[in-house]
């Protein structure tokens, strides 16, 4: 009984609690999906152009070492309910994927 409890418990945990890769930042753009380290022309081509550009500074990851670097913050939004999705491009790839405000 008891090792059919923790069968169970397993099986919950791995159904509800999916694994994932947790230093990769991704961003769904209809059916596909952008992540860290993908070129600008992958963003463009399956996201479009973004709703707004700005340019700052942030600490991103260059070469497994955090710097503060010059980046490109470009703006997505799907509709008026969802989260927007700030993209941080540095050297014409994505550094990072942000989560923005309503």
């Amino acid at each position: 009984m008891h090792f059919r409890f923790q069968c169970v418990a397993v099986v919950l945990v791995i159904t509800f609690f999916p694994v994932h890769d947790v230093g990769a930042d991704s961003y769904r753009c209809g059916r596909k999906i952008v992540r860290d380290g993908d070129s600008v022309a992958h963003l463009l081509a399956l996201c479009g152009e973004p709703r707004l550009k700005s340019r700052g500074a942030a600490v991103i990851r260059v070469d497994g070492v955090d710097k503060r670097a010059s980046v490109q913050r470009w703006h997505y939004k799907k509709g008026s309910r969802s989260l927007e999705r700030i993209v941080l491009i540095y050297r014409g790839k994505i550094a990072a994927i942000e989560v923005g405000g309503r």
